[in-house]
């Protein structure tokens, strides 16, 4: 793992082998984020689980329990509370509603 020095993570996050936490990272609690993800500028609320191989740019913002899958890019997205973006997917400069 690599943490910026503004890296803020909330209690019990796990986090998987080869994490890229660039500044600006902010994450609740009780999130999930395996290996080999890349993550810059953006939030990650509670409950959400990201990865592996995803890549949140700057404004992305993962809502509660949301799912970002496998080899995901967002930038400036906003992905709403339990929304699920599964895989092999480029989300940017959009919004995803809540549980979809």
């Amino acid at each position: 793992m690599w943490f910026s020095h503004d890296t803020v993570l909330g209690r019990d996050v796990w986090v998987g082998p080869n994490v890229v936490f660039g500044p600006g990272v902010r994450v609740g609690d009780h999130v999930t984020i395996k290996g080999f993800c890349h993550l810059e500028g953006t939030t990650i609320a509670e409950g959400a689980q990201v990865g592996p191989f995803a890549r949140l740019r700057p404004g992305a913002s993962i809502g509660a329990d949301a799912h970002i899958g496998n080899f995901v890019e967002a930038k400036a997205a906003v992905i709403e509370a339990g929304a699920k973006v599964n895989h092999l997917s480029y989300v940017g400069d959009a919004v995803v509603g809540a549980k979809a």
